[in-house]
């Protein structure tokens, strides 16, 4: 009203602009504050709208207020004719957000009005302006660029009117001001034509509508709705065919027209227009056939719906069932019929009903939920339900319910959680719900201010169980532990199998005498032999205690450490206990730096040999020497065996280390030989470990190592412990022996084997231990035993050699009961091979390499 109160300028200058910006202002709001899907369409129609009033501005700043018509063409034509792009664009992309897929039908209708309404623009807006004979080609070429611009928006507003997706009322509000922007346009034209256009009159409502229209639409709650996606294509109705009829019958109106007025002046444009439209009918009405055939498709899927195996409901948002299908009979066991009218919350628990109220209370929900089904012959079954909202949906109107009895499924579920959270042998928990409950459990305890403890168990030799009996006696074995383990424990208390034959025990309430005590329970119960068939299998085992608080460590963490504690236990002679202290973690550590480290080592040439003399007891000449591995690490200097050995053997590198000291070992011997400086008697002695005999790559390695230093086999002389002569299923040491190779069993004694059992072994030469050694001096059993060794040993043909000899008293008794071979640091320690090398050329007596060798 205030526009057409105030005078033309007034209003052009100061109410005109306030609409249309305030509209840019709306859209840029409406998008801030519902951040719809696919901004920048919406970006776009702000931008259109934009350079729609800028162009007014510009149009009525120099009408009003430089007093001068802008001239045409002009500048100001440019800013018009780029709202055309702006909103086309900005409403092709909002099209394809709210249906992504094809939708032919839409298309089809949309060119059908276009083509039709477009002839009508073409014979009263177009064609005058070529027909103009006072226009100049630019002239006439921006005149048609309007009404061209307006019959392309309009095709893409129809589009997006008859095309699928939600139509709220922001939907209606942007359709609608856009057909008053279009009216307003076209009523602009005809005036202009006729030299009836003036500034100031009723055709501007439309452009205001317009402005208005979209800035409403864009601040409208429901303006999000409107780039929702819809995947249902568009239905014709009889309004929308009827539509489409209309614009097919303008051609024949155009020509009646023109005939009853005069000539026929546009009769070409007719009939091409008539074709055009004849051949986008025909495409319509394939299509047409098409969605009848759909239709046919859709009461099929209806029959197979009604008898489909799942039970499917409609329910108002109140929860009464309105349709109930067939199938509910089946799922349910429910007959469908007295379902009809049933509130549906009175079927379910209360926790149910209190889940489906929220459902019913939310606008557009579509979920997946499991409840639990009260029917009315008192059985309870659990049902998967998928709940979608069709209220939108006028055939429908209600909550759609599709359920399936899961019973079964849930049964099933319940057991395989069971199994995969408790060991399948013993019932026991696993270590997945051990650490679960040791989590609990720390944060229990951390309410309480006190600690939890773990107790890691290791049963001691169960391998040997399994070798002898076989595996089910092992298994049965493994029951009978679990069994015992908790009749010691408190109900409180957890006792998990890890697997194999390691066992874990969580303790919560704990003071300081508890797991002490309760590890010597556990100790004591196992103690006692099982009764394993005929056999009384006596066990022990191994524990580590870890005890600790919430804040101070996790439960992974405490796992760790009474798992370190319990290889210190096994260390330290099995059958123990012992409590983890932090050195035990440091030590892990620099085992598993010595682990990842060795490798490397042995490629970069970090490993050394050291050579200790093999000497004839009443004569110090050397006869052969013992290869001894030494690590000459970079940053902690000279490392000895005993330190990486055991972990090379736990991890496999064992092999590649003993492959390079026999190499090392056989081409210095080969080097000494050349030089002079040994006889073809000397020999190296050579330790390897048992693994390297499992992997059978033992004889490969020994007969390289020789092959490359041009040495006979009786240069070498291989050292294998007890345990390795025992363990050789594949007789590789028997090969060996067979090839030439002779054998020393070392540190004899200490392991397995009896005097007995000498005759029963591949080997060439017996190495007594130095335990023995010590004992020869002063102990008569100890003498007894060695001369036992020595005299057995020679009996069989083998060669005795006694290690650790340190006085001329042992060497005096090593001669009077017949061993003549000795090492030890009275003759001489362990030296590199350049110091070797010089006591060979010095050809001194034992004694003095013993005075001048370098210590280890």
């Amino acid at each position: 009203m205030a526009y057409y109160a105030l005078p033309s300028a007034q209003a052009k200058l100061i109410v005109w602009p306030a609409i249309g910006w305030s509209s840019v202002a709306a859209l840029l709001l409406g998008i801030r504050l519902h951040r719809p899907d696919g901004r920048t369409a919406w970006h776009l129609l702000a931008g259109g709208v934009a350079v729609f009033i800028i162009g007014d501005n510009l149009f009525s700043g120099s009408q009003f207020v430089l007093h001068a018509l802008p001239a045409f063409p002009s500048y100001v034509d440019v800013v018009y004719l780029l709202m055309y792009p702006l909103l086309i664009t900005g409403l092709l992309l909002l099209i394809r957000q709210r249906s992504p897929g094809r939708d032919l039908p839409s298309v089809l209708d949309a060119c059908i009005m276009t083509v039709g309404v477009g002839l009508v623009s073409w014979v009263l807006l177009i064609v005058p302006y070529f027909r103009s004979a006072d226009m100049s080609w630019i002239e006439r070429l921006t005149a048609i660029s309007y009404p061209l611009g307006d019959v392309a928006l309009l095709a893409v507003a129809v589009r997006l009117v008859v095309g699928s997706g939600h139509r709220p009322r922001a939907f209606w509000l942007l359709a609608g001001s856009l057909l008053s922007l279009l009216a307003a346009d076209s009523l602009y034209g005809f005036m202009n034509l006729a030299g009836t256009w003036h500034e100031h009159n009723p055709v501007d409502l439309g452009w205001m509508a317009f402005y208005v229209g979209w800035g409403a639409a864009a601040l409208h709650p429901s303006m999000g709705e409107l780039s929702a996606r819809s995947m249902v294509a568009s239905r014709a109705n009889v309004r929308r065919l009827a539509l489409v009829c209309s614009a097919a019958l303008i051609p024949p109106g155009v020509l009646v027209i023109e005939q009853a007025l005069g000539p026929i002046q546009d009769a070409a444009a007719i009939a091409l227009t008539s074709a055009v439209l004849f051949m986008l009918v025909l495409a319509r009405a394939t299509g047409l056939a098409r969605e009848v055939a759909d239709t046919h498709n859709e009461q099929r899927f209806q029959a197979l719906f009604e008898n489909a195996s799942d039970a499917v409901l409609v329910i108002d948002a109140f929860g009464h069932v309105k349709y109930a299908t067939p199938s509910t009979k089946k799922v349910l066991g429910e007959d469908a019929g007295p379902l009809l009218g049933r509130l549906l919350p009175e079927l379910l628990s209360d926790s149910n009903q209190r889940e489906l109220s929220v459902l019913l209370s939310t606008a557009g929900v579509s979920t997946v939920v499991e409840w639990q089904w009260h029917g009315s012959d008192g059985t309870r079954r659990d049902i998967e339900v998928v709940i979608a909202d069709l209220r939108g949906d006028a055939r429908i109107d209600g909550f759609v319910l599709t359920l399936r009895d899961i019973s079964e499924r849930k049964i099933l579920d319940s057991e395989l959680r069971h199994q995969a959270l408790h060991d399948t042998l013993t019932g026991l928990p696993n270590k997945s719900l051990f650490d679960d409950r040791v989590g609990h459990a720390l944060g229990r305890a951390d309410r309480r201010h006190g600690e939890v403890a773990v107790l890691f168990l290791d049963l001691d030799n169960f391998k040997l169980v399994n070798d002898s009996l076989g595996h089910p006696a092992g298994d049965e074995l493994l029951v009978a532990v679990a069994a015992r383990l908790l009749s010691v424990l408190k109900s409180g208390d957890t006792v998990a199998r890890f697997g194999g034959d390691e066992f874990v025990v969580l303790l919560e309430e704990i003071d300081a005498d508890t797991v002490e005590l309760v590890s010597a329970r556990l100790q004591e119960a196992l103690r006692e032999p099982f009764a394993i068939g005929a056999e009384q299998v006596p066990l022990h085992a191994s524990i580590g205690i870890a005890v600790g608080r919430a804040g101070d460590c996790t439960p992974r963490q405490l796992l760790r450490d009474a798992d370190l504690a319990m290889y210190v236990a096994k260390r330290n002679g099995r059958s123990r206990s012992e409590r983890f202290a932090p050195e035990m973690h440091e030590q892990a550590m620099r085992r598993l730096a010595v682990a990842s480290e060795l490798p490397t080592a042995i490629l970069e040439g970090q490993l050394v040999l050291y050579y200790q003399p093999i000497v004839d007891v009443s004569t110090s000449r050397i006869l052969g020497a013992e290869a001894l591995v030494r690590w000459n690490h970079p940053q902690r200097g000279l490392i000895m065996p005993d330190e990486f050995i055991p972990i090379a053997e736990s991890t496999g590198a064992v092999v590649p280390l003993g492959a390079w000291v026999l190499g090392e070992a056989c081409r210095q011997t080969s080097a000494w030989r050349r030089a002079g400086l040994v006889d073809d008697s000397y020999y190296v002695s050579v330790n390897l470990a048992a693994r390297h005999f499992k992997e059978r790559s033992a004889i490969d390695d020994i007969l390289q190592a020789l092959t490359e230093a041009h040495l006979p086999a009786s240069a070498l002389l291989v050292e294998v412990t007890e345990g390795g002569l025992l363990d050789d299923p594949g007789g590789v040491l028997r090969e060996l022996h067979d090839l030439g190779i002779r054998l020393a069993i070392d540190d004899f004694g200490t392991g397995y084997s009896s005097l007995g059992r000498l005759a029963e072994f591949p080997v060439d030469v017996v190495k007594i231990d130095k335990s023995f050694i010590d004992r020869l001096i002063g102990d008569a059993d100890g003498e007894t035993m060695v001369r036992a060794v020595i005299a057995l040993s020679h009996e069989l043909g083998m060669k005795t050699v006694a290690e650790g000899v340190e006085n001329e008293e042992q060497a005096a008794a090593l001669t009077r009961l017949g061993c003549t071979t000795a090492q030890g640091y009275l003759f001489a320690r362990p030296m590199p091979s350049e110091t070797m090398t010089a006591e060979l050329q010095d050809a001194r007596v034992v004694h003095a390499v013993a005075a001048t060798t370098v210590a280890p």
